[in-house]
């Protein structure tokens, strides 16, 4: 079962806090007209440890924030008696009611891995329009057929055709940090090549971590809206940051997916 809601409307409820015009209150408006939109294309986070923490059995009700669908969707094989996915978001409730039609309906797996795996093939178009799109409700099929540019752009769809996971807000974030990594002539790819924990620290304290100490870096983290491409809103932002540096923050969360699992393991870091 995945819950929609009023859009933009429970969004609006849960973030603004402050007095109108205020430069919170601002800063809230532009964090729920952002999120009202894809955010999460994919959500980094780990289902075997929610399964392992939760000991999920078969008489089980999960509820659970829809997001991305790639947690919830993972609670399946532990076999629960049933699933709640809601989320505020309008769109990550219709990606995943487009992920359990193509769980449901795509022809195999090869299909369905080229559908939402690699996200960047036009015969997905094709397969939307034979095997999901007759299976879908008519609000998500609104949503992944509408077009952008206020109906003059591409439909929603055809982003399953141009790598599906360079999109969303999270997807342009990711582009924005590695456009920002190239500026200060810096590869976060290297890291792959480590064999090593210790060649790992070798290459975060090297390579990586100078970037944060970056003036232009740390006056970009120093404004809530930076972390806005991951989900953080305003009031997020300040619990994290608890008065010191955000860029402080995320530099320690970085060191801690670089250096402190094998990177051979490590699914996020990739």
């Amino acid at each position: 079962m995945i819950k929609r809601p009023e859009k933009g409307h429970k969004i609006r409820k849960a973030v603004h806090r402050h007095d109108r015009f205020s430069r919170a209150w601002l800063q809230e408006r532009m964090f729920s007209w952002l999120f009202s939109r894809l955010v999460y294309p994919m959500i980094w986070e780990d289902p075997e440890a929610d399964m392992r923490a939760l000991r999920i059995g078969s008489d089980d009700h999960v509820i659970a924030i829809a997001s991305g669908g790639c947690n919830v969707l993972s609670y399946l094989p532990a076999n629960p008696a049933q699933i709640t996915a809601l989320d505020l978001n309008p769109a990550h409730v219709a990606l995943n009611k487009l992920k359990i039609a193509g769980i449901t309906h795509l022809p195999d797996h090869k299909t369905f891995y080229r559908f939402f795996g690699t996200a960047n093939d036009r015969a997905n178009i094709l397969a939307y329009r034979r095997y999901l799109r007759p299976h879908l409700d008519e609000a998500t099929r609104a949503f992944w057929e509408k077009r952008t540019l206020q109906g003059r752009g591409r439909r929603r769809i055809s982003l399953f055709a141009r790598n599906f996971y360079r999109h969303g807000l999270l997807g342009y974030s990711i582009g924005a940090a590695h456009a920002a990594a190239r500026l200060f002539g810096v590869k976060p790819k290297k890291l792959l090549e480590a064999s090593t924990l210790s060649e790992q620290r070798m290459i975060y304290e090297t390579v990586i971590a100078p970037v944060f100490d970056a003036r232009l870096i740390r006056w970009l983290f120093s404004m809530p809206a930076t972390m806005y491409g991951l989900g953080i809103p305003p009031a997020q932002y300040e619990a994290l940051a608890d008065g010191g540096s955000m860029a402080g923050v995320v530099k320690e969360r970085v060191e801690r997916l670089a250096c402190d699992f094998p990177i051979s393991e490590n699914y996020f870091a990739w």
